[in-house]
């Protein structure tokens, strides 16, 4: 099981250059094809156009001009820098919805890389990672601005609930999960069923192990800490570049989709989250 080709969306963000460097350091570490995806939805005008003696086509005609010049932006700083990296790459970008944009293309790599949903970013600009996690059938790799760690070979936090999810992310996670300096499986747990997480987890690092990666199991009783918290606590402990968890919950809408665990980590986590569903 390998990664043959990542997608890395990219916008007009502060963080977008430093995604696209993750981006390309991944797919080199894994020797993979590297799809640069960018979309820009034209804003629907909030006045009106015709009250104010403007024309309603040249308004939107302007703003479709504006949404190709940040696309032409965006493929020149993704073409170098994949091209420095000496990467196989390619670029793919439309005047359209961003999320559904990455959903369509998402049939051609592994893996999809987007950045944090933040307050600032625009949803005519920046693709809704919940959104993408549960509508793509591919692992999604969000990342943080400024992350704390690189994800190419840094330590690995595999968040575990004896899960479909959970096993779903494990198995996408396998080709990054080889490449790790060591790799955590920790389930979170009530005091009494301890040794039943300690079992679980054990099954799972075994299995993990027969697969080339480099695992040990743990189980954590709960505390007065959120679950959430506790996983942030503990990848940090580890220092660990990545966390990966399947997405817990049920769907619902945007950035609600997924119940409070995976929230926290979404919105909080200082390393790259990647997600699976």
């Amino acid at each position: 099981m390998t990664w043959s080709s990542l997608i890395v969306y990219v916008d007009d963000e502060p963080d977008n250059i430093q995604r696209i460097e993750q981006g390309a350091n991944l797919a080199k570490a894994h020797g993979a094809h590297l799809i640069g995806v960018s979309a820009c939805a034209p804003e629907t005008p909030m006045a009106d156009a015709y009250g104010a003696g403007i024309l309603l086509g040249e308004v939107l005609t302007a703003q479709h001009e504006r949404a190709e010049s940040a696309l032409k932006g965006a493929e020149a700083r993704f073409r170098e820098i994949a091209t420095k990296a000496g990467l196989s790459c390619e670029w793919r970008a439309d005047v359209g919805d961003p999320t559904g944009l990455l959903v369509k293309h998402a049939r051609a790599a592994d893996v999809l890389i987007v950045g944090r949903d933040s307050a600032n970013a625009s949803g005519w600009r920046s693709p809704i990672p919940s959104d993408l996690a549960m509508r793509a059938g591919r692992s999604v790799l969000i990342m943080p601005p400024n992350p704390a760690r690189s994800v190419a070979g840094a330590p690995v936090l595999l968040a575990w609930t004896d899960s479909r999810e959970s096993r779903l992310a494990a198995v996408a996670a396998i080709p990054l999960l080889r490449e790790a300096e060591s790799v955590r499986v920790v389930e979170l747990c009530d005091p009494e069923d301890i040794d039943g997480a300690r079992l679980r987890t054990a099954d799972v690092a075994a299995w993990l192990k027969r697969h080339g990666v480099k695992a040990e199991g743990e189980a954590r009783a709960h505390d007065d800490r959120s679950a959430g918290r506790r996983l942030l606590d503990c990848a940090a402990e580890m220092k660990a570049g990545v966390i990966v968890s399947g997405a817990w919950g049920h769907a619902r809408m945007r950035q609600w989709i997924f119940g409070g665990v995976t929230q926290t980590l979404m919105t909080e986590s200082p390393v790259a989250l990647l997600l699976a569903h």
